[in-house]
């Protein structure tokens, strides 16, 4: 994924240069911080059921939540054609579902005009009568595009871009990773298949870099702002500011506060907390890339006057010491002298690169004697590990989330 891509002109961002590796690192938080809200907290590959009224959830969620219809999602103009066609005979069921004994049911469609009740959270049963979500619908039939994958990926319009880049619909074009799945006929395979494993993850890269890493509008482009994030341009506050954009793009495929509801601006989308507090552990925690919290200045300081008969030996940023300018080695030593800088310096990076190598394929994780060891008394809930097809929710260290980590950037370099 962030090698070879997808078949296109952009790839999952890495910059794995010696240079640049860290703004793919920054990269990766990003996408791990909106992934733990929409897939990996609650331990699901697909989209959970999960707007309801006093307990009361419509079956027909399936369709869309949040005021969404996404078999009606198409892409627009000249990309329309990537959109999948609705078969109101097809039939589905979700493989996963939310937790709990009284929980709703997995998402389902089928064809028929019945309408397909609810689920009563009170009671933990389904109720046959008329509850429609909140976009209208009561029945299901044609309503098999919901969220799969660890973005919830979604809608006619997305998953038929994935069909084209990934799977059967771009088959007859060039070599794509899944040349026997349409996932326009067959969108569970992303949980249900034998390489789900894999799929869930790069699923989710792919609508990261088709959607999100490519937007560019208003003056907003993300590429040029997760430079400036990590150059230390955008300054401390800009870090929320960042990971909200984002995170509003890859919901609403807008970027400013409240673009998806003009009439209501401060409908703000689903858990922005969590996705701001996520990156800001990933990046300042896990990743150790310290925040630049105010601007240093540095002070010149006045040089001292020589005493008579003595030579003072000079060191500056052009004859530079083991010692940062204040070494004195004159057998006779004078008085020493420390320069300021010709210039003040840039201030430092808002996040600063790790000191462990460039990965290539999947990084190497050294330890540093001169940091603090990492250990197991920085408790973050609400993470898991994963195992083989599975996912364990655990209360995790630093090193469970740093494990996500390699196991996307293995992903991504398959």
């Amino acid at each position: 994924m962030g090698k070879d891509g997808f078949g296109a002109d952009f790839v999952f961002f890495l910059f794995d240069s010696t240079e640049d590796y860290y703004y793919g690192l920054v990269n990766t938080a990003a996408f791990l911080a909106n992934a733990m809200v929409e897939s990996i907290s609650t331990d699901s590959c697909d989209e959970n059921n999960e707007e309801g009224i006093n307990g009361r959830y419509a079956i027909s969620n399936s369709c869309g939540q949040y005021n969404r219809s996404y078999q009606d999602e198409k892409c627009e103009g000249e990309d329309n054609s990537y959109s999948c066609e609705v078969d109101p005979n097809m039939q589905v069921t979700a493989v996963t579902a939310a937790q709990g004994s009284r929980s709703p049911p997995p998402f389902i469609c089928k064809p028929g005009s019945s309408q397909a009740g609810y689920w009563d959270t009170n009671t933990g049963m389904p109720v046959n009568a008329a509850l429609s979500n909140s976009n209208g619908r009561t029945t299901v039939e044609g309503c098999c595009f919901w969220g799969r994958g660890s973005l919830l990926t979604r809608n006619v319009c997305n998953l038929g871009k994935l069909n084209y880049y990934l799977g059967k619909g771009g088959a007859n074009e060039r070599d794509v990773l899944y040349p026997d799945i349409d996932f326009c006929v067959d969108p569970e395979a992303i949980c249900s298949s034998s390489v789900a494993d894999a799929l869930r993850w790069r699923t989710g890269m792919f609508e990261w870099s088709e959607r999100v890493q490519r937007y560019s509008s208003e003056g907003w482009d993300y590429e040029d702002q997760l430079r400036q994030l990590v150059d230390g341009d955008l300054g401390y506050a800009s870090l929320g500011d960042f990971i909200a954009a984002t995170s509003r793009i890859l919901a609403n495929g807008c970027h400013t506060r409240g673009c998806a509801q003009p009439n209501n601006p401060d409908l703000e989308i689903r858990e922005l907390d969590k996705r701001i507090a996520n990156f800001d552990m990933i990046v300042n925690t896990i990743l150790e890339m310290k925040s630049l919290l105010a601007p240093k200045t540095i002070n010149p300081i006045a040089p001292l006057s020589s005493p008579p008969n003595q030579t003072p030996t000079l060191f500056g940023p052009n004859n530079p010491s083991p010692n940062n300018y204040i070494e004195q080695t004159n057998p006779n030593p004078g008085p020493t002298i420390q320069l300021a800088p010709p210039t003040p310096p840039k201030p430092p990076a808002f996040f600063q690169p790790p000191t462990i190598p460039s990965p290539n394929i999947q990084p190497n994780v050294s330890i540093d004697p001169n940091k603090p060891s990492i250990d197991d008394d920085n408790d973050m809930p609400n993470l898991i590990v994963l195992e083989g097809n599975f996912a364990v929710q655990i209360g995790s260290s630093r090193i469970v989330v740093m494990m996500l980590m390699i196991t996307t950037l293995h992903c991504m370099t398959m």
